[in-house]
């Protein structure tokens, strides 16, 4: 199912669509295709590679189009996505159409509204909202065959995947272990826990949102919860950026966290855990 957004005009339904055909052709991460009189524009993620399409048709597509204030023109433009996208995902492709609003002065409809009303990317964003959990009460074998974590929890991690290229660029990679995270879940629950890897040895940064971390330096292996053992050792990670989310286990760090992890008995995992993809968990 496709969350649709329909854009329209006051006063009259001139733009330039020139204009609009540079705005699109100066984003690397879109692409035209020609459907019949169709035009699709396609934003696809370089990092999440989701989609979206803005969709500029040869009719009108607007539904119940009498019942809309007359003063709104149809431009025949609209922009649509997955319902099933994380809600970060969705600001993502909002922040793109209300760039658009603004240049060409449009206002938007949706279905759920009674008529059409200016940009608001927070109203969007939380009718977005209701539709994605209205169509999982309705849809709930389909969504019981994906993983979750809340939404919050997810854009930290989302957050953390789009900083970590610059991460790597600052931070020497030589001496600093910048770990990417992997998820995991039992067959018992929705719930995904959100990993990372260390090796015993390597300077290494904490990702916000950790759940788990997997202790792998070849001659041990176990998996730890990161709320025990930062209940352990907390004062041997340092805080590195301004906001409080990101923190380092230094050169001299390490070997004492290591120590600490030999000699401590941390509570075993009571379940079997499965590793899972990232495209396979949704925050609802």
């Amino acid at each position: 199912m496709l969350f649709t957004v329909y854009y329209l005009k006051e006063g009259d339904r001139i733009f330039d669509r020139t204009d609009l055909l540079t705005f699109f052709q100066a984003n690397p991460n879109i692409t035209l295709e020609q459907k019949g009189t169709d035009r699709h524009y396609i934003y696809r993620h370089p990092i999440f590679q989701f989609s979206a399409e803005f969709i500029l048709s040869g009719k009108s597509a607007v539904p119940h189009l009498e019942r809309l204030n007359p003063k709104y023109y149809d431009v025949n433009f609209r922009f649509e996505f997955d319902i099933l996208l994380p809600t970060y995902y969705a600001e993502l492709v909002l922040d793109i159409a209300e760039e658009i609003a603004k240049i060409f002065h449009f206002c938007v409809y949706n279905e759920s509204y009674e008529d059409v009303v200016s940009f608001r990317k927070p109203m969007l964003s939380k009718t977005f909202e209701i539709w994605k959990n209205a169509y999982k009460n309705k849809n709930e074998d389909e969504i019981a065959k994906y993983s979750r974590i809340d939404s919050a929890s997810l854009s930290g991690v989302y957050n953390f995947i789009l900083r970590k290229p610059k991460l790597e660029v600052l931070l020497d990679k030589e001496k600093v272990l910048i770990p990417s995270y992997f998820f995991m879940r039992t067959s018992k629950s929705r719930t995904a826990f959100i990993c990372i890897k260390w090796d015993g040895n390597s300077s290494f940064i904490l990702p916000p949102n950790v759940d788990i971390l997997y202790y792998d330096d070849s001659k041990t292996k176990k998996y730890i919860a990161m709320s025990e053992l930062l209940s352990k050792a907390e004062k041997l990670f340092k805080t590195i950026d301004a906001y409080g989310t990101l923190k380092v286990i230094d050169t001299k760090a390490s070997g004492k966290l290591k120590k600490l992890i030999y000699k401590t008995r941390f509570a075993p995992l009571t379940v079997e855990l499965k590793e899972i993809a990232l495209k396979e968990i949704l925050d609802i």
